[in-house]
């Protein structure tokens, strides 16, 4: 015959028994800070301008653009440009719809690759002017929208969200311990 009864345990001397308390606790909060901070950083995406394509003369005049419209930015993503080693091509941010459509603003050269990371939400607009480059289509929009956890209209520098980030998401799990 089984008898399910629970065993008997020794009890721990008190010293120990708020000693092993502490240490399960400072290791509770160590593991809630890392995993705060795994999550934090997955949640910035790096984004290939083009896909595999790159930053290259696209195949049509609307590559660039539905590649944009298919993709989803937030505060905290890059964009990395990367262009083909034999091609030339530089980037340049027009700061309005009428600069983006007439293709005129100066342009940074870069070799090979070169990142952009948002730090703020909106729309922001990205030409090449090389040669005739953007007429071909080498520009694209994007709104960018502010990352999880970041107030809508806020003006908040990237620098800012891992603080935002603390304060909203691991404060009130060491409060609950207090």
């Amino acid at each position: 015959m089984l008898i399910n009864a629970p065993h008997p345990c020794p009890s721990l001397p008190s010293s120990s028994q708020s000693s092993y308390m502490g240490s399960t606790r400072s290791s509770f909060l160590a593991s809630l800070l890392f995993i705060g901070a795994l999550l934090h950083a997955a949640a910035a995406v790096d984004h290939r301008v083009g896909g595999d394509f790159g930053w290259n003369l696209p195949p049509t005049p609307t590559f660039f653009s539905e590649w944009a419209t298919n993709t989803t930015f937030s505060v905290g993503d890059t964009l990395r440009f990367n262009s083909s080693a034999n091609q030339t091509h530089n980037y340049a941010m027009p700061e309005s719809q009428a600069e983006f459509d007439g293709c005129v603003k100066p342009g940074i050269f870069f070799e090979n690759v070169i990142f952009v990371t948002f730090d703020r939400p909106g729309r922001k607009y990205f030409i090449c002017n090389v040669g005739n480059h953007c007429n071909l289509g080498m520009k694209f929009a994007v709104d960018v929208l502010p990352s999880p956890g970041m107030p809508p209209n806020s003006a908040l520098k990237i620098g800012a969200v891992p603080t935002l980030f603390m304060i909203t998401t691991i404060l009130p799990n060491l409060l609950f311990f207090i």
